[in-house]
């Protein structure tokens, strides 16, 4: 004899709610039919699950063990359950496809993805957002999370909606002995003479973002193409300074310099087919998990922490679905 579904159902609401009797409320069980489910749990697994008194039910060190992986199983099977039901409706395919562009948030697609869509994730990433949106106009890609700036906006025509999920500060990396290496803020003007790093390939909207801002700071940068590796390379021995996101990990020999005023920024946006699988309750809820992890994860770093806590004007979030958004606004 195995334990069943059903079983661990009865070990999970009982665990939660300390009572058979709310456990059999929440089940839409009898307390008797309870009862004998949770016998025939302990009987299979040889030993007490719960320590019963006039209070309610306590788990045993097993029957804490047994609720903990019940939980796990059956948000596995709750999960499933969804995804199969969506298939059979014919709505989302086995994997959704998406598009990106390098962020501290694409990595948490392969947790947001099945968490919220029950399905798979296949992550594309590149350089030009807009390959990526171009991927997703042919229906090549189900939806595209995309960074820039100040990135992309959906074509017209292409049946491509948006909705933007963070609008941050781009902070500056320099070498662990550069000049201003610790400073709390620095005025953009104070990097005037140093070469900038921007990341190899075709001339980016980054490096052109990079420049207009610059200029507005009464200077022109000189601007130095590398792939990621020789930047902070050249970072460390003090030859180059680097556009750096602000939720970036610190590294050893860098030192992360926060703008006064913010100038260069970046701006992170989810993109979806109007005609394609998910439809608006999806996307939505996608939408709502990035932006969660976008304050519980990307945000987590002490340097891009203290920065918002001086700064509480800024939102990097909109607190709805837009296509445009302005923190501190």
């Amino acid at each position: 004899m195995e334990l069943e579904f059903r079983h661990l159902r009865v070990v999970r609401a009982i665990a939660d709610h300390g009572t058979l009797t709310a456990a059999a409320a929440e089940l839409g069980m009898t307390q008797p039919s309870v009862t004998e489910a949770l016998r025939r749990a302990e009987r299979i697994t040889g030993a007490p699950l719960f320590r019963r008194d006039a209070h309610g039910a306590v788990p045993t060190p097993l029957g804490e063990l047994l609720a903990a992986h019940a939980r796990t199983v059956l948000a596995a099977m709750d999960r499933l359950a969804s995804a199969t039901a969506r298939h059979q409706a014919d709505t989302l395919p086995p994997s959704v496809r998406f598009g990106c562009t390098p962020s501290l948030l694409v990595a948490h697609l392969t947790v947001a993805v099945p968490q919220v869509l029950g399905t798979g994730v296949e992550v594309r990433t590149g350089n030009d957002p807009e390959a990526a949106l171009a991927l997703l106009a042919d229906r090549r890609v189900e939806a595209a999370l995309i960074a820039g700036n100040p990135g992309p906006t959906a074509p017209a025509g292409a049946g491509i909606a948006g909705a933007v999920v963070s609008v941050e500060p781009l902070f500056v990396a320099v070498g662990s002995g550069h000049r201003l290496a610790g400073a709390c803020e620095i005025e953009l003007a104070e990097l005037h003479g140093e070469t900038w790093c921007v990341a190899d390939g075709p001339r980016s909207e980054g490096a052109r973002h990079l420049e207009a801002c610059c200029r507005s700071a009464g200077f022109t940068p000189r601007v130095r193409q590398a792939d990621y590796t020789s930047a902070f390379q050249l970072a460390e021995l003090g030859q180059a300074v680097l556009p750096m996101m602000a939720g970036n990990r610190p590294r050893t020999g860098l030192s992360l310099l926060p703008l006064r005023g913010s100038p260069l920024r970046q701006r992170t946006s989810l993109f979806w087919h109007v005609e394609g699988p998910l439809r608006s309750a999806l996307v939505r809820a996608l939408w709502q998990e990035l932006v969660q992890a976008q304050h519980a994860i990307v945000e987590r770093t002490p340097v891009y922490q203290a920065w918002l806590e001086r700064h509480p004007e800024w939102g990097t979030t909109p607190p709805e679905m837009v296509a445009e958004y302005a923190p501190g606004a």
